[in-house]
């Protein structure tokens, strides 16, 4: 009953992420939807460009859902809304053209020349009459001897849709006033292109004195060391963690495999004392019966039955019956191995009188425990699929959004 109810389960989950992918595709469907009821398209707003739209058209007795592909313009401005945008854009030029603390009397610093204005809406095509002095790129080239500065007219053609206009204006460039490192580097730059005009010259000899200063050189390094050394920890430090990780997870497994073979050692021990055996009888004949069909078959090793068979050998070598199933439950370090241990050295103490009857009663309790195990194992399971599951539905929701997206922006 209860693996049918968790199938159940298991159906309705992916019944609900069914729906969901129902709803999602209906949603985007719906919301994609451009034409009304009153065959009306609306119009993208002034600068989102063109938009795409497939329809199907009918015209009565000739037509049946014929393909039409429709490019649906942009809302277009009047001259007077154009011009409105127009005295918008300059504006922002007049505010982003010049440096902080400049203005059109006195620049020394890189001018700002955009190529659209007003959110994009307005786009700027821009001409200067002296690219000596400022170039394409908006920095000035002034020379330090220009003292009384150089006159540069700016004229920027402004569109939007079919709309122009030509604004210009005058700004007057100062050279920038250099700080003495930025002299003492200038200089020792034209020491260098001095020594690089030599003609017939082997080496290139750098500057050892500039301006009085004495200069020294050496080559820069890449510290190659010291990035070799932290990637080297870095790796060290990330192994560890795997390391870690990987014994967790084997330790998870070692354990969860005990206890799947709990019932199953409960039940040996209880058919071979039923049946007249000692409880060492048992123990060496359950560890003997591995050892052979783990050497014979190659039966894969089950950690369990190798710690009984490490007890058995002890109890072999002379350790006493009680300390050896001791330090099996430590060595299992499950509770229900531990309990397994405390009736044993029970019976070694006391004797053998009751001792299948508590056997019988932890082999149910066995039984319970796997069958609980069993189902977590299976709801585990069940949630590791919903990863895949998430993916998918990740898929498919991009396969839907994608193309809506691409024809909002179209």
């Amino acid at each position: 009953m209860k693996d049918v109810r968790l199938r159940k389960k298991q159906i309705i989950e992916v019944l609900v992420i069914c729906v969901l992918f129902l709803a999602m595709a209906w949603y985007v469907e719906s919301t994609d939807r451009k034409l009304d009821e009153q065959n009306r398209i609306l119009r993208g707003e002034p600068g989102d460009g063109t938009d795409h739209v497939e329809l199907e058209l009918d015209i009565e007795g000739i037509v049946d859902q014929y393909p039409y592909s429709l490019e649906v313009d942009e809302q277009r401005l009047t001259w007077k809304e154009a011009t409105v945008q127009f005295d918008k854009a300059k504006e922002e030029i007049e505010a982003s053209f010049y440096s902080e603390g400049e203005d059109s009397n006195h620049v020394t610093q890189n001018v700002c020349m955009k190529e659209t204005y007003v959110g994009g809406l307005v786009e700027a095509d821009w001409m200067l009459d002296n690219y000596s002095v400022v170039d394409i790129d908006g920095q000035i080239h002034a020379e330090e001897s220009e003292k009384e500065g150089i006159p540069v007219q700016a004229t920027v053609e402004l569109s939007l849709g079919k709309y122009e206009e030509n604004y210009s204006f005058y700004f007057r460039v100062f050279p920038r006033e250099k700080s003495a490192e930025e002299t003492l580097l200038q200089h020792v730059q034209e020491a260098i292109n001095l020594e690089q005009e030599k003609e017939g010259s082997t080496y290139l000899h750098l500057p050892e004195q500039v301006d009085g200063y004495t200069v020294s050189w050496d080559q820069a390094r890449e510290h190659l060391v010291f990035k070799v050394l932290f990637l080297e920890i870095v790796i060290v430090i990330l192994l560890r963690f795997v390391l870690l990780e990987r014994a967790r997870e084997q330790e998870r497994l070692r354990r969860e495999e005990m206890m799947l073979d709990y019932a199953e050692v409960v039940n040996k021990l209880l058919i071979l004392l039923g049946s007249g055996m000692t409880l060492k009888q048992a123990w060496n004949r359950i560890a003997a019966r591995y050892s052979d069909k783990r050497d014979k078959i190659k039966l894969p090793k089950r950690h369990i039955y190798e710690e009984m068979l490490i007890t058995a050998h002890e109890i072999q070598d002379g350790e006493s019956e009680r300390i050896s199933y001791q330090k099996f439950g430590e060595r299992t370090g499950l509770g229900a191995y531990q309990r397994l241990v405390r009736i044993l050295v029970q019976n070694v103490q006391t004797g053998s009188r009751g001792l299948c009857q508590l056997l019988e009663q932890e082999a149910e309790t066995a039984l319970e425990e796997r069958r609980a195990m069993a189902r977590k194992l299976g709801e585990e399971a069940g949630t590791k699929m919903l990863l895949p599951l998430i993916l998918m539905l990740g898929i498919v929701i991009a396969i839907i959004m994608v193309p809506a997206i691409q024809s909002f922006n179209a």
